[in-house]
Parts: structure tokens; C-alpha cells; sequence
């Protein structure tokens, strides 16, 4: 990926860097041609990405709250930093900093993509450049929709909460108009069901859009249907994720690590099982602010016991929790040096976990079994039986190897809620709490500043806060 300042002035002149949804949702950006080849494009497009490498994106929040508000992480109460004890303890409120860092974040990723898109539309390129303009148009949509998705995630109810999705989701601007320099939007929360929509339409075009050749630590036509499978999951679209699941599997060339491979693949950039990736480089340094750092140098937070577990000594997941006096260290962010860690966003270890959950949902048990266990099978030193289960139990074995495999990557709060199950979080000086399902303390407040300036928004906080 080449270096933040070669493409900073288009990002400067694409996005205004004022904190507000209205701002950042808004037309009143100065474009000033700045698209106007395949070039520029191919530049804003990696502008684009470099959003995602921020501590207010995935280099922290995003993977991190979704740990520390479930049962598989807590911080450290004797000797902390501070930072994210209001999650740890339920106590978030609208007027919290991290909460308005990554809703800030979010948002400007889905204006700014959105007028990529729009301007790169405009733009007649020639024969021979249409094939990579359309792949690069074809990046953004697939971008937006990853952002959308984790908007929803973080601030709304799961998408089975009310009948047909029609809780309230997050705002959808008018695509077309961002960018033109006319007006300022002040979107209200569109339906759940309609975000949704918006997702699965913008990743259909991505995939039309896109060719198969795969450009390192950017959106490509498999992990575009990586992340759809995961949008139809969520979705209860069992047909839509197994077959997108599949098509993965069986054609992205991708392949799963070994036993051997598995620990050392967390120390490098991108594995054989890596579909998108999180590139971090020297100049994106979060430094004390990445969850690497937050981990493993600060120690601000430590995985379970409840979580731990869950593992058997022989397999080889248990290893990147070791014991640090009474606690257990995470290790899957063991950089905190000279650059951060890349972030895994779409794995092939997922897509097989989408896989086996879709057939268990529908009836397909022999497939849900077989392909539960090579998740099974590869993680453990020793034999281990087939599995056997069907009904509920398959399902809850499926969401205890979801737990085990993609632990402290960002899931885990949502498997909970997307299927209601009311659990302990877990604090390391005091009581648990008991969070029943379904908890309107799972889903993060409108940030008040966004409430305090767009009058479309002010009767649209999640309740409770």
C-alpha cells in the first residue's frame, strides 16, 4: 500500500475533518476535480482504507468493545490506564468519547466512499481503464457495506429484534447528492431492514463490479462474498450464507492454516487464509491507542477464565492466552513496536463457521457436522470425536467454536445478542453483571452531539440512554 501522504490531499479535499454527522454527511465538501483519472481514483480508494487503521475504527474500537461488553474480556481494575471502564461496567452514556470516536469514524468511511463513487461515476474512461475503474468503484461499495454493517452492529438491535427488521438502524444519506457542494444532509435513522437492503445492494454491485485478480489488503470479488456471507448470517438468510460460503471456500484459493502454522500466523502481515486485511504501516502508528498495545504492553485488559476455559489443553487456541499471574493475557495483537498490527477482518476460518451454522439452521446436519469439525479437528494436538449433535446442541456447539476461534476479534457481543442469550459480564474486582437478552445496554447511545445538531436524529436515541 503506498504511503498515507501520496494520496492525503484528495482525502483533505473529498472530506471535511469537522466531527459532526451533519459535516460528514454533508454536500458542503470542496471536490474541486480532484478524481479525474484512474489514477486519482486508485488514490482516493486507498485513502479510503486508510480510515479502517485508526484507533476509532478497527485498530482498537471496534474489535475491542464488542470483547469487553461480553463474557470473554475485562480490564484490568488494579492497574489501568482509564480508558473503557464506562463498557466494562455498563455505564457508557451518550456523552462518551469513544462512543462519538467511532460513530465519527464510521461515518466519514461512508461519506467518503460514497463520493469516491459518485465522482468516479462521472468519469468516461477509456477502453482499456474501464476494467480497473469498475474494480476500484466496485472496492467502495464493498467498503461502505463492511462499514454499514459494523454501524449496525455497534448501534442498533440485531436484525431478528423486531418483526421484519423495522427498528431503527443508523442514518442513510442521499448518496447521490454527497459531494456537489449544494447542501447539507440531516439523514434520520432508516429502519434496520432498510440498512440491511442497502448492505446486500451494495455488496451485489461490488461483486459485479469487481474482477477476480486480488489486490493486497483491498476488497476483492471473494471477500466481498465473504462479507455478504456474513451479512446474510446476520440476516437469518440461511440459503444466501451457505452458498456464499461455498463459493468461497471452494474458489477464492484460499486455504486454512494448519495446527503448526496457526500461532506464528498472528505475528505476520496476511496469512494463506486471509480474505481482508487491515494493513497497518509505520506513518499509521496508533502507538499507545492500538488494541496491541492496550493488551499486551498496557495490560488494560485481560480474556476470562469463564472464556479460557473453554479450551482444552491440547488445543492449540489456548496458547495465545497465557497466564500472567492470576489473569490471561491476549496475544492475538502481539505487535507493539515500530508499526501495529494488520487486522484480520474476513477470514477463511469464519466463512467455514458460516458455513456449518447455515446447514445446521437448515436441516442440513451432515454438513453443518463435517464442516464444524476441520475447525474442530485442526485446533486439537489429539483425536477428537466426531461430532455427533444435532438440533439446538448443534447449534450451541457451532457458536462455542465461533467463540473459540474468533475470540477478541470483534464478534463475540453479537453472537449473544443475535440469538438472545442472556450472560454474565465478567469484572475482575467486583460482581458480574447479568445482562439479560435482550438488553438495551448492548447497543451504544447516539452520540449527544449528533442528537444536538440534526433535528431528524433528536427523537432517535436508543433507549435507555
Amino acid at each position: 500500500m503506498r504511503k498515507h501522504i501520496l494520496y492525503s490531499f484528495i482525502l483533505l479535499s473529498l472530506l471535511s475533518c469537522e466531527d459532526t454527522l451533519e459535516q460528514r454527511f454533508s454536500d458542503s465538501v470542496e471536490v474541486n476535480e480532484t478524481i479525474v483519472d484512474l489514477n486519482s481514483l486508485n488514490l482516493a480508494a486507498n485513502g479510503a482504507y486508510s480510515f479502517l487503521a485508526n484507533p476509532g475504527y478497527y485498530n482498537r474500537n471496534f474489535i475491542l468493545i464488542p470483547e469487553i461488553m461480553s463474557d470473554n474480556a475485562f480490564i484490568n481494575a488494579f492497574d489501568n490506564t482509564g480508558r473503557f471502564l464506562e463498557f466494562d461496567d455498563y455505564i457508557v452514556n451518550s456523552n462518551d468519547s469513544r462512543v462519538e470516536e467511532t460513530y465519527n469514524n464510521m461515518s466519514r468511511v461512508i461519506a467518503t466512499t460514497s463520493i469516491v463513487i459518485n465522482k468516479a461515476n462521472a468519469i468516461s474512461f477509456i477502453e482499456s481503464e474501464k476494467k480497473k475503474a469498475n474494480h476500484y468503484i466496485g472496492e467502495m461499495y464493498a467498503l461502505r457495506a463492511l462499514t454499514y454493517h459494523n454501524f449496525l452492529l455497534l448501534f442498533a438491535q440485531p436484525y431478528n429484534f423486531t418483526s421484519g427488521a423495522s427498528h431503527l438502524g443508523v442514518p442513510i444519506p442521499d448518496f447521490e447528492l454527497l459531494g456537489n457542494g449544494a447542501n447539507i444532509q440531516k439523514p434520520g435513522r432508516s429502519t434496520t431492514a432498510k440498512v440491511y437492503a442497502q448492505i446486500v445492494e451494495d455488496l451485489l454491485l461490488a461483486i459485479n463490479l469487481m474482477h477476480k485478480e486480488s489486490i493486497l489488503f483491498r476488497f476483492d470479488v471473494f471477500s466481498a462474498k465473504a462479507l455478504l456471507a456474513r451479512v446474510y448470517l446476520h440476516m437469518q438468510n440461511w440459503e444466501g450464507a451457505r452458498d456464499m460460503a461455498d463459493d468461497v471456500i471452494l474458489n477464492s484459493n484460499k486455504n486454512l492454516l494448519t495446527r503448526n502454522e496457526y500461532i506464528n500466523s498472528w505475528t505476520e502481515d496476511f496469512n494463506k487464509e486471509s480474505l481482508f486485511v487491515v494493513s497497518n504501516i509505520k506513518t499509521d502508528n496508533s502507538g499507545i491507542n492500538s488494541i496491541g498495545h492496550f493488551y499486551l504492553k498496557l495490560k488494560d485488559a485481560f480474556a476470562t477464565n469463564d472464556f479460557k476455559n473453554t479450551l482444552s489443553d491440547t488445543d492449540i487456541r489456548k496458547e495465545l492466552y497465557p497466564k500472567f499471574g492470576s489473569t490471561n493475557l491476549v496475544t492475538k495483537f502481539p505487535r507493539t513496536a515500530i508499526k501495529d498490527d494488520n487486522i484480520q477482518v474476513l477470514r477463511l476460518s469464519e466463512i467455514y463457521l458460516i458455513k456449518a451454522e447455515a446447514h445446521a439452521h437448515l436441516n442440513e446436519v451432515t454438513e453443518a457436522q463435517q464442516t464444524l469439525d476441520i475447525i474442530i479437528q485442526r485446533a486439537d494436538s489429539k483425536p477428537v470425536e466426531a461430532t455427533t449433535e444435532i438440533g439446538q446442541i448443534l447449534l450451541n456447539k457451532i457458536l462455542l467454536e465461533r467463540r473459540k476461534e474468533l475470540a477478541y476479534e470483534g464478534f463475540r457481543l453479537f453472537d449473544l445478542t443475535r440469538y438472545g442469550i442472556t450472560f454474565n459480564k465478567f469484572r475482575q474486582d467486583t460482581y458480574p453483571i447479568e445482562v439479560i437478552s435482550p438488553s438495551p445496554k448492548t447497543v451504544l447511545p447516539i452520540p449527544i452531539d449528533e442528537i444536538n445538531v440534526n433535528p431528524n436524529i433528536a427523537d432517535q436515541q436508543n433507549p435507555g440512554y
